[in-house]
């Protein structure tokens, strides 16, 4: 019988290897797996929308919506609702989350420094462009 590999088998497990380190080191902060979310809004200059969001984030509208709830209920985000469609929420970081957002920032660099431990640049480049590639075709293919 053909030996068949999953490529989604060792990247779940060092995605699962990442994001528990990561917690770990978040742990004092309480943010689950949600630093993502504060990361990603942070990054943004201007106010989001749920959707957006959840298109930054390539999760489920249902999947942002508790995970919007539950930053909100912390005082981690802010949201507010556009006046011109009543719809759509736009969140933003609350002063709590922004003074948190170098901690995550600093955490994350640690890990990464960890994780890339031992690798050639050259080689951690290849890595990423070829993950890269591998997405893009699979995309691609549920485009059609």
């Amino acid at each position: 019988m053909k030996n068949v590999q999953l490529i989604s088998k060792r990247l779940k497990k060092i995605n699962y290897l990442y994001t528990k380190m990561i917690l770990n080191e978040l742990s004092p902060f309480e943010l689950d797996h949600h630093f993502e979310a504060l990361l990603t809004l942070a990054v943004e200059e201007k106010q989001i929308t749920q959707n957006r969001l959840s298109e930054l984030l390539q999760i489920d509208k249902s999947r942002t919506a508790v995970i919007v709830f539950e930053l909100e209920k912390r005082e981690l985000i802010q949201i507010s609702i556009n006046p011109n469609d009543r719809r759509q929420h736009y969140l933003s970081l609350s002063a709590l989350a922004l003074s948190s957002i170098p901690h995550i920032e600093l955490s994350i660099e640690k890990i990464n420094e960890l994780a890339e431990a031992g690798i050639e640049q050259q080689k951690l480049l290849t890595f990423f462009e070829v993950s890269e590639m591998i997405q893009h075709n699979l995309v691609k293919k549920l485009s059609c």
